[in-house]
């Protein structure tokens, strides 16, 4: 597997959606398990975050897409990627593309998030937006989610003034948050506005 086999499987996909006329394309959970062929399945367990991120921002540029997009990555440790890649070098690549507006973490858990945005920012000027998810546990043999071993709501949303004071300049919520997070979220923030520059 290699950069341009990487870039030409991805190249009509994201031609296609900019191609649809967003506003935005998120290329999020770096890497991403995409619905494909069999084979091509196989492949994104083995693949560099690095690599997928240099054929995303350098597809940005070669396909001259004008749609702004934004990079997220998450990460199970609180310092890496899931693929043990840290994520100040991958966030390092995301910045290093003029397409890429914004550089983000998602699908994280919340005790991570605080050191992860100082650690994107030791390497991006980008604006940064996270939206984490609850905290819980996912057992992958049982396929399912482990009851009680995330965060409540008003723990989530307890932890939004310190990650937009260390840097957040967008806040959501991923996997497992509700509808309350998201009030809980908007009711904290409402009235500031995003520092986007």
């Amino acid at each position: 597997m290699d950069l341009e086999f990487l870039k030409d499987f991805h190249r009509k996909r994201v031609q296609l959606l900019a191609d649809a006329g967003p506003d935005l394309i998120a290329f999020e959970t770096v890497p991403n398990k995409l619905e494909a062929q069999k084979e091509i399945l196989i492949y994104f367990r083995y693949v560099e975050p690095i690599m997928l991120i240099q054929a995303f921002t350098q597809l940005l540029d070669e396909e001259n897409i004008k749609v702004p997009a934004w990079i997220s990555f998450n990460s199970k440790d609180g310092v890496n990627v899931v693929s043990g890649d840290p994520i100040s070098e991958c966030a390092s690549v995301a910045d290093s593309c003029k397409r890429v507006l914004l550089v983000g973490i998602n699908c994280t858990p919340p005790r991570f998030i605080h050191n992860l945005i100082l650690d994107v920012k030791k390497v991006t000027s980008k604006p940064i937006v996270i939206y984490p998810n609850s905290g819980e546990n996912y057992d992958a043999d049982r396929k399912e989610w482990v009851q009680n071993t995330g965060v409540p709501d008003e723990d989530f949303v307890s932890y939004v003034h310190n990650w937009c004071e260390a840097g957040a300049a967008l806040v959501g919520g991923c996997c497992r948050t509700t509808p309350n997070t998201i009030r809980g979220i908007y009711e904290t923030l409402r009235g500031k506005t995003a520092n986007l520059n």
